[in-house]
């Protein structure tokens, strides 16, 4: 299941007649409120749409929220796991705490990276390093797919790209594994943060 195989999936859900303002509107009565632009961009396939968009989607044309849930969790894995995947990115990227898709993802960290001081990948390599000689927790090849857009970014990569970035507080590295999981898991999915650390 791609992200692509998801939108087709969706669209198959929403009658020719129903606009997405509507959608919007019924998405807000059901007490899972979508913008129209969300739910637009949510079947068209460029990049993976959060899961509560998804569910706002799938609720508001009386489709099957478990069936959404299996597909969607398909997609995001497979988002992961393919290395050549390429997200068209926002012009700008939104405050932290409101990362919903992967593109914004993204682009926060390679903000972060400036704000760092641009570092190299040898650099961030360097700063990740495994303690005793053991390699490093972000290899070269890794996290540089990553931060080109053609891999996605994994919940134990992103911990450790802010580590080297600086960001060394407890409270604002949670708030980078937050905005990883709006971006990639739907609810009740275990991250590997809590091992990571």
């Amino acid at each position: 299941m791609t992200r692509k195989e998801l939108a087709e999936w969706l669209r198959s859900l929403r009658p020719s007649w129903f606009t997405y303002s509507q959608m919007a509107h019924q998405s807000k009565q059901l007490g899972h409120p979508a913008s129209a632009a969300a739910l637009c961009r949510a079947d068209k396939g460029r990049s993976l749409p959060p899961w509560k968009t998804v569910e706002a989607y799938v609720r508001s044309c009386e489709g099957s929220v478990s069936e959404a849930r299996k597909l969607w969790g398909r997609a995001a894995r497979a988002a992961t796991q393919v290395r050549s995947v390429r997200v068209s990115l926002p012009r700008t990227a939104p405050a932290l705490p409101y990362v919903t898709e992967p593109a914004e993802l993204l682009l926060a960290m390679r903000n972060l990276r400036i704000a760092a001081g641009q570092p190299s990948l040898r650099e961030l390599v360097n700063r990740a390093a495994v303690p005793g000689g053991g390699g490093s927790y972000l290899p070269r090849t890794t996290i540089g797919d990553v931060l080109s857009g053609k891999r996605a970014c994994t919940d134990v990569v992103l911990l450790h790209f802010v580590k080297a970035c600086g960001v060394t507080r407890e409270s604002e590295i949670h708030q980078w594994m937050n905005a990883w999981k709006r971006a990639y898991q739907p609810e009740g999915v275990a991250s590997r943060y809590s091992t990571a650390c």
